[in-house]
């Protein structure tokens, strides 16, 4: 007899881990004395042709283990970046039981529509069971192939699930892996990937989703999911841009650092010193790095853009020079996303955000507040300190200007994080938030004007001839245009001193 689809979702807790060169092999031999088995995994995922469970966050398969078919069904729990909603069932063969479907979400999703196979996972899976104390956890190690039609992509990854026991067992165990093997924290399933392979998701970059912050939800709460999702916005666009340089991939995972830091900020009297402090420490160093590649990125599309200068051997020979400069900034950057450091950091974000040491301490009485209780001080607070460095703006150094565009970039992400737990007021809201995002799209685009200046005499350097006169050119374009920008930038800024605080009565 089947067994009959939970009428409600089993949660599982995992990690997962993608697998550098020689990985899988060091593993083997880190549990070699556990006893394990060995076995061939054949996985069919089923979707709408329009692929609508994908775009409701669900995957749904139909695995072959040995002689038995497994229906799973799965979803992303809210907000969790290590717990996903689970539903299974025994089929008797490779076809869907849409039976079952019936008692779980994804009924509403699919209603009548055909349901056909997008994809298939093929995989080799050593598993074996770690014990500690109390702890349990599954190990799966796995080596194959997903396949979407005639393109292939191999899998190299292991998981960890937690079976019973502490989350931080799981942690505490990924820890002593690392220095055994190259191992990278990963939130892409291979569902996601499947689904990337078969045209799905062919949108290179990943962009911040809408975060599930509403009225009510607590300060802690809101803090891991609006961390979370900086998270998988980084690790998921490192991978991707490990493999092809693609500017718009290099942005997003600037962008991911940069709301993860403005969630830091936002929530600074929740978190604890010494993780807030290693967290900041991590995250600067990473955008340290990614940073020049980012910046030639800007520069190089700002000359591709600009006509009447010619094709002359100069204009050639400089812009040689800095694809040449952009090269090294994309391996400096890669080198960085390789690296046991950055490896360290993402594991280290992962376990800080879920069960640091700031989720024990309840006392100070802030975890359990609305969030509402702590945001609306601190976009005060931000609010106030934007405003003063706007009051002499024209007067501004570059440098000055800079510091004031990142303050601005922190009130927007602050504001987005928490948007929508303040509705008394949904018109000034959408007026403050426009007339902000305006503020900082102009104080971006002088300060890429700057940065573009910049990085264009220090790629001639002190070479003469027929390429200085070429960068010269367009020096003195951007020059020019600095002129227009900062016009439209003094008037953002008068539009936005206009607007009032859309989290007060």
């Amino acid at each position: 007899m089947l067994a009959r689809i939970p009428t409600s979702a089993v949660p599982e807790l995992e990690l997962k881990f993608q697998l550098g060169q020689g990985a899988r092999e060091a593993l083997v031999e880190f549990f070699s004395a556990y006893p394990s088995s060995v076995s061939e995994l054949h996985a069919i995922y089923f979707d709408t042709p329009g692929h609508a469970l994908r775009d409701e966050g669900f995957s749904l398969r139909v695995r072959r283990h040995g002689e038995r078919y497994v229906q799973t069904l799965k979803h992303r729990a809210a907000g969790g970046l290590f717990e996903r909603d689970e539903w299974e069932i025994e089929v008797p063969g490779a076809a869907l039981d849409r039976e079952a479907l019936a008692s779980t979400p994804v009924s509403r999703v699919v209603g009548a529509d055909v349901l056909d196979a997008t994809f298939s996972v093929e995989v080799e899976r050593r598993q074996l069971l770690w014990t500690h104390g109390d702890d349990e956890i599954e190990i799966s190690i796995d080596r194959g192939w997903i396949v979407a039609d005639d393109r292939k992509e191999p899998i190299a990854e292991i998981e960890l699930e937690l079976l019973s026991g502490s989350p931080a067992s799981l942690f505490a165990l990924a820890e002593k892996l690392q220095p055994a093997a190259d191992l990278t924290l990963s939130f892409e399933s291979k569902a996601q990937r499947g689904y990337r392979l078969a045209g799905h998701d062919e949108v290179a970059a990943l962009a911040a989703r809408q975060l599930a912050v509403g009225s009510g939800t607590t300060t802690a709460e809101a803090f891991k999911v609006i961390a979370r999702e900086g998270l998988v916005q980084i690790a998921g666009n490192a991978r991707l841009l490990q493999r092809s340089h693609n500017p718009e991939v290099l942005h997003q995972t600037r962008v991911g650092l940069r709301r993860l830091r403005a969630a830091m900020t936002v929530f600074k009297l929740l978190l604890d010193p010494a993780g807030l402090a290693q967290a900041r420490r991590e995250t600067r160093w990473l955008g340290r790095e990614l940073s020049p590649a980012r910046d030639l990125d800007a520069l190089l599309t700002r000359i591709a853009t600009t006509d009447g200068i010619g094709d002359s051997p100069g204009r050639a020979a400089f812009l040689s020079a800095l694809r040449l400069a952009q090269t090294e900034a994309y391996e400096r950057a890669l080198t960085a996303l390789g690296s046991p450091r950055y490896r360290a950091m993402l594991l280290m974000l992962g376990q800080w955000i879920e069960i640091g040491a700031w989720t024990l301490n309840a006392s100070s009485g802030v975890a359990d507040t609305p969030v509402e209780a702590l945001a609306a001080p601190v976009l005060h607070r931000l609010h106030r300190r934007l405003g003063r460095g706007l009051r002499k703006f024209r007067s501004l150094t570059p440098e000055a200007r800079h510091e004031l565009r990142k303050k601005a970039k922190t009130l927007r992400y602050a504001s987005a994080f928490v948007s929508g737990v303040f509705d008394s007021h949904p018109g000034r809201r959408q007026r403050y938030l426009a007339a902000l995002r305006e503020l900082q799209d102009e104080l971006g685009a002088l300060n890429d004007i700057s940065v573009a200046r910049t990085l264009a005499k220090r790629v001639v350097g002190r070479i003469g001839g027929e390429m200085a006169f070429a960068a010269g050119l367009e020096i003195g374009r951007m020059s020019a245009e600095e002129a227009r920008v900062m016009r439209a930038a003094t008037k953002s800024v008068r539009n936005y001193r206009k607007r009032r605080e859309f989290w007060v009565d």
